[in-house]
């Protein structure tokens, strides 16, 4: 049987996500000695929740999406903001430390499944992927796997057969590049508020000792006092900033989504403002404690409603990042505002004295005697220890919460469950769902199936995790733990941190490498790293460099040997005749010669001019000229989309023996059409493509325009003449320009190579003639077509009389699923140019004009 082209869905959202852990706030007479802390069992349920989401829509919701993802963003967002911002302004924020943990979180489960992928790649992919899941494998490994999936979409014909397996590395690769990017940001805006501040009050000190008024008391006229009119705080700027760049990403995601939606779903840029919104919460007032209990449960279950219903109200795969994501990044921040408890135990904060001496940075300014509030702190749940959490000295959320709220029901043990693996299962339920689907053949995972799929990717994802994931995060936050300096030490010199600030990147806050209070007369020394955990940050980013370099030095020899292949085959055969076999009278060819091209080398046999396609999210008209002429007997264009590009090959042969002068007009998923009444409806980009298409094709002239006339499906829907074609033959007759239509091929629902690459007969990955073609073309019984368009009909020279067969005269006839390969165009040659000579004889100079 032949394969199948997966329909499930192409997205995959899923990240790692941090699981709250609240420090409640030490009561007056403990100083400022280490608060205690207890994990947020709802907020990991939240996690685990998306995550299920996502697997149950991926396995069983034919292609729609779920809004896991955008929980992801909103989260990420909130937990790295608000701590990153408390560390830097407590002057703790050391990079080189953070972005090792950071590391050591993301990377050992994604290699491991790296390594898995790549294996399966060269023994269950066909050849012809090799080359796009290295460079993935490469581009997944560093983060940058959105990327390359916007970068190989957007070259025409390179996004390959099947969905990737490593697709859903790409909103990893967003939450990678925020983790990469957001704590320079953060550093940088504190360190700017702080200095700007410093300028400000070294300025109004001098200010101050100017007489002011009268006897130097203060006029009405002298304003309000300098420090009313101060620059913003640190917390001030990055929210300003974060506000901006957050309303920056909404506008362009909502104009990108209109124009190109599947770059828009990738894009870092377009995606940022989910993660804006996250870091916005972060940064506002704690709002929660002051709400009635009702209010609260009602908010948190509507939030609930909105993060379960997105997938069910909006297909996120063809709607997102635009303004329908609203729902979900609502719904979860909705959950998140009601579902963290109050940073104090009352709800309140609770009025302190100053430390004397004290002026950390950020903690207190002068005169402040409010202390700071109490963070939340974050810790992975997904790859933390048992022994590295910390001790649960309050009561479960569950104990203190009725039963009947969204709380309770996230505080559940399978959703923390969940929450706990999250990250390995986000990691292998993909792969594992596309290679099944790969060897089978399969269009979508049944329900047993896709039982199966869940079993064994939970179970590989709790092994990666208890044996991988935790191990290697245990690792790291050894690496850092302080141990006190012998009795009767010098105190350390380096200013106190509150005992509440842990890192939205940091392992455990036992563990935590930042300064704490230590008890008077000891002296905390810097962390004590063995070399296997000060050097595991090193291997894990030079494993991540060499599979990059490995994987793209070896797709880029893969691409080589191609290419050279792919030149070879334009050097005639006798014994690879391709249509030349159906001719009546034709000579067997021997079985025991191979067809070309082979399976691997089929899908880069097209045209090789990608700069005179115009993309499919532009507007603009480009114009090619394929054989140039001093003094052409004939001008010839062919316009429209990618079903007219494959017959280049053969159109400028017939031009060079015939002195054409052959130019191209193409816009890829854009057929020569009038669009809107009557016509298709096609994007704007597309109507406007086509009106200046037209307009320049009556200014030019040109002695004939070839198009495709027909449309088969895939589906073996009845083969018709498309909306909007004939208006625009109208258009184009009414200027004098003729128009030359080509019967559109077969289109299936496998790709035929990769069918191939399993089965010794064509026909095996063929399709019957009657299922996809018409008994005669429609367009010889369309209505209005203008008397001037003249027609080609390929069909007898493509397909058998009751089979078309994937291998014709020993030539490998389709590339894909709907395209000719140029190989099999150029066989086609010879059929054209007698068709051509039949009903369109003013093409040729030895032929007097109508």
């Amino acid at each position: 049987m032949p394969h199948s082209r997966s329909i499930v869905d192409t997205v995959i959202p899923s990240a790692w996500i941090p699981v709250a852990v609240v420090r409640t706030a030490p009561p007056p007479a403990a100083g400022r000695q280490a608060g205690t802390a207890r994990r947020v069992g709802a907020v990991d349920g939240l996690r685990g929740l998306a995550l299920l989401l996502v697997v149950a829509f991926h396995l069983f919701g034919h292609g729609r999406v779920s809004g896991g993802v955008d929980v992801f963003l909103v989260l990420s967002g909130y937990f790295a903001t608000g701590t990153l911002l408390r560390r830097a302004e407590d002057g703790t924020l050391r990079l080189g430390a953070h972005y090792a943990r950071t590391l050591a979180r993301l990377l050992p489960a994604a290699l491991v499944v790296l390594a898995a992928v790549t294996v399966a790649l060269f023994t269950l992919t066909p050849r012809m992927r090799w080359s796009s899941g290295l460079r993935e494998v490469g581009a997944s490994a560093t983060f940058w796997e959105n990327w390359e999936l916007v970068r190989s979409a957007l070259a025409y014909g390179a996004a390959g057969p099947d969905a990737s397996p490593l697709q859903h590395f790409w909103s990893l690769s967003v939450q990678g590049q925020f983790f990469a990017i957001w704590p320079l940001v953060v550093l940088g805006l504190v360190a700017a508020a702080r200095r700007t501040r410093r300028r400000a009050r070294t300025e109004r000190s001098r200010a101050g000792q100017a007489p002011a008024g009268h006897g130097g008391a203060r006029r009405p006229s002298d304003g309000p006092p300098p420090s009313a009119r101060g620059p913003l705080t640190p917390r001030g700027l990055v929210t300003v900033v974060t506000l901006a760049a957050t309303l920056a990403s909404f506008g362009y995601a909502l104009w990108l989504v209109a124009v190109d939606q599947p770059v828009a779903y990738f894009s870092t840029f377009t995606r940022f403002w989910e993660i804006g919104v996250g870091a916005l919460l972060a940064l506002a007032p704690r709002l929660s404690g002051t709400l009635p209990g009702p209010v609260r449960a009602g908010l948190g279950w509507s939030g609930l409603a909105l993060v379960v219903g997105s997938g069910f109200l909006v297909d996120g795969a063809v709607a997102f990042p635009g303004p329908w994501a609203l729902v979900p990044v609502a719904g979860a921040a909705l959950v998140l505002a009601t579902v963290l408890p109050d940073t104090q135990p009352s709800g309140k904060a609770q009025p302190a004295k100053a430390q004397p001496g004290n002026t950390q940075p950020g903690n207190t300014q002068p005169g402040n005697t409010q202390p700071r509030r109490a963070p939340t702190g974050v810790v992975p749940p997904s790859s933390t220890p048992s022994t590295s959490t910390p001790p649960d000295t309050t009561p479960p959320r569950s104990a203190t919460t009725p039963r009947w709220t969204a709380e309770a029901l996230l505080d559940s043990a399978p959703l923390r469950f969940g929450a706990r693996i999250s990250y390995a299962l986000y990691l292998w339920h993909w792969p594992v769902l596309v290679f099944w689907l790969l060897t089978t053949g399969a269009h979508r995972a049944g329900p047993l199936a896709g039982a199966g799929i869940l079993v064994v990717s939970t179970a590989l994802a709790w092994l990666t995790t208890r044996y991988v994931a935790e191990p290697a995060l245990a690792h790291a936050a050894a690496a850092g733990t302080r141990r006190p300096a012998p009795a009767g030490a010098t105190p350390g010199t380096r200013p106190a941190t509150s005992p509440d600030t842990i890192s939205a990147t940091d392992t455990s806050p036992a563990t935590d490498t930042s300064p704490a209070t230590a008890p008077a007369g000891i002296r905390t020394d810097p962390p004590r790293t063995t070399p296997s955990a000060r050097w595991m940050p090193v291997a894990l980013l030079g494993t991540a460099a060499l599979l990059l370099g490995g994987t793209q030095l070896a797709a880029t020899a893969h691409d080589a040997t191609v290419r050279h292949d792919v030149a070879d085959l334009r050097t005639p055969s006798p014994d690879h005749p391709g249509a030349a076999a159906l001719a009546p009278g034709a000579v067997d060819i021997p079985p025991t010669t191979p067809f070309r091209p082979a399976t691997w080398v089929a899908f880069d046999d097209h045209p090789g001019r990608p700069e005179c396609a115009q993309s499919a999210d532009r507007p603009e008209l480009l114009e090619c000229t394929v054989v140039a002429q001093d003094d052409p007997t004939a001008v010839v264009y062919l316009a429209g989309a990618s079903h007219e590009l494959q017959y280049e090959d053969a159109f400028a042969a017939l031009a060079r023996e015939h002195g054409w002068e052959l130019r191209e007009m193409l816009k890829h998923g854009c057929r020569l059409a009038t669009s809107g009444a009557g016509g298709l409806a096609y994007p704007p980009s597309c109507a406007t493509w086509n009106e200046r298409a037209l307009d320049a094709l009556t200014a030019a002239r040109p002695d004939a325009v070839v198009v495709v006339g027909t449309r088969t499906f895939e589906d073996g829907s009845p083969e018709r003449v498309m909306p909007g074609q004939v208006g625009a033959w109208r258009v184009l007759a009414d200027a004098g320009v003729r128009v030359v239509t080509v019967r559109d091929n077969p289109r299936f629902e496998w790709f035929v190579p990769v069918c191939m690459e399993d089965e010794s007969i064509p026909d095996a990955c063929g399709r019957a003639r009657a299922e996809q073609l018409a008994a005669v073309s429609p367009v010889t019984t369309a209505d209005d077509v203008p008397g001037s368009v003249v027609h080609l009909d390929l069909t007898d020279s493509i397909c058998g009389p009751v089979i078309c067969s994937a291998v014709v005269g020993n030539v490998l006839v389709y590339r894909d699923d709907d395209h000719l390969t140029s190989t099999y165009v150029r066989t086609l040659t010879p059929v054209i140019h007698e068709q051509l000579r039949s009903s369109a004889p003013w093409l040729f100079a030895d032929t007097p004009a109508p």
